[in-house]
């Protein structure tokens, strides 16, 4: 896939508890994806992800990584943030330069104190939300236990858009609540069908109440709604966008990333209903030459403008400056200004990372993620601009 226009891009950093599954899942995004051929981390295979040796060693991030993924016709840059104490300063830096923060849970414990942390922090920068109900397939899993949790935690304006199909070792597949379909697992293969007799009632139930949320967050629909109209799904689809970049709705999807279910309708919603980086304000900064403070949106044709976000060292390339294009485009070979260091420094290389893996681009467009090879003065929080 080539370069991704603005409006189809979406930036979603994976965050919560240590040890629930985040970069399992990412690792299952990949696979499905097309992006790597072997599910990377399940049985005893290396992850993708967790490269470096000291992740490996210890079996968890310890740094962000990042993943671009090509789904319908989208460009997803996951980032995958550490979220054990020590290392959870990259899931807050990780934050700053994206739209959406996907919190992922525990089907077993539930949303957990480092998850409340990272929400509220979510919620400070006024991220979009959703949750992903992880290890379903576990035997102390509980959908709806988790659901109360997270309700009691965070608010009534979270809603499920799939549901399981069987808990533990029963569990097969996922209800895709807006489509009122199944899709459950038959052998190797992910195959459709209709809901079954035995959740059809829950599945019903479950769907009156993602109605009824979509309703409320939108006027035409809550008087349709009240009148006893059916919502389409065309309807509940764009609702629910855009009442998930507003905030009012916190969607909810389950699966298992280590059994691969529930992994593309995740996708799925990332694409639908998660923000592109043309969908929230334009970002404010002041003019180092005038004073004054200024709006750039995110567009390909405002001036170049972005925000450094981690520095590290590659024992082939040398430094790798992390940075989110906000405005503009910025080309391989340019000479920018860092307005916090009050320096020009010249972008040797652009690369597409891919966890340790690097592809050389000749430009970064508005929306998207990078890493440049040359900045030797910029640090963490620096704001290259043109």
């Amino acid at each position: 896939m080539g370069a991704p226009k603005t409006g189809n891009v979406r930036n979603v950093v994976l965050v919560g508890q240590g040890g629930v599954g985040k970069t399992s899942l990412a690792e299952a995004m990949l696979h499905l994806s097309g992006k790597t051929a072997r599910l990377g981390g399940h049985d005893g295979t290396k992850p993708t992800l967790d490269y470096d040796p000291e992740e490996v060693k210890r079996a968890f991030s310890i740094s962000t990584t990042i993943a671009p993924i090509d789904w319908k016709g989208a460009r997803i840059n996951v980032l995958d943030a550490p979220c054990y104490p020590d290392f959870i300063g990259d899931a807050f830096a990780a934050m700053s330069v994206c739209e959406t923060a996907l919190f992922v849970v525990d089907a077993e414990a539930g949303p957990q104190p480092t998850t409340v942390k990272l929400w509220y922090a979510a919620e400070d920068l006024r991220l979009a939300r959703a949750v992903f109900v992880n290890r379903l397939s576990r035997s102390e899993a509980s959908f709806a236990t988790t659901m109360d949790l997270l309700q009691e935690r965070f608010g009534t304006r979270l809603g499920a858009v799939t549901l399981p199909w069987g808990e533990g070792e029963d569990f097969d597949g996922i209800i895709d609540l807006v489509r009122m379909k199944a899709r459950h697992c038959n052998g190797t293969e992910a195959v459709e069908s209709e809901i079954p007799e035995e959740y059809r009632a829950q599945a019903e139930e479950a769907h009156d109440h993602l109605c009824e949320l979509v309703a409320e967050a939108d006027d035409e629909l809550m008087m349709k709604y009240l009148d006893g109209e059916e919502l389409t799904k065309g309807e509940i689809k764009a609702a629910l966008r855009k009442a998930t970049i507003s905030n009012e709705i916190v969607p909810v999807v389950c699966g298992s990333s280590y059994k691969n279910r529930g992994v593309q309708k995740l996708l799925d919603a990332i694409v639908d209903y998660m923000p592109a980086p043309t969908d929230v304000a334009a970002i404010k900064g002041t003019n180092p030459e005038t004073g004054e403070e200024e709006d750039r949106t995110s567009s390909d044709d405002q001036p170049f403008s972005a925000l450094a976000f981690k520095i590290m060292t590659d024992p082939y390339v040398g430094k790798l400056c992390f940075f989110r294009v906000y405005s503009g485009t910025v080309e391989a070979g340019t000479t920018v200004y860092n307005s916090v260091k009050d320096q020009d420094e010249r972008i040797g290389r652009i690369l597409q990372m891919h966890a340790n893996n690097r592809k050389d681009i000749d430009i970064c467009y508005a929306g998207d993620i990078a890493a440049a090879v040359g900045l030797k003065n910029t640090t963490t929080g620096d704001t290259p601009v043109s």
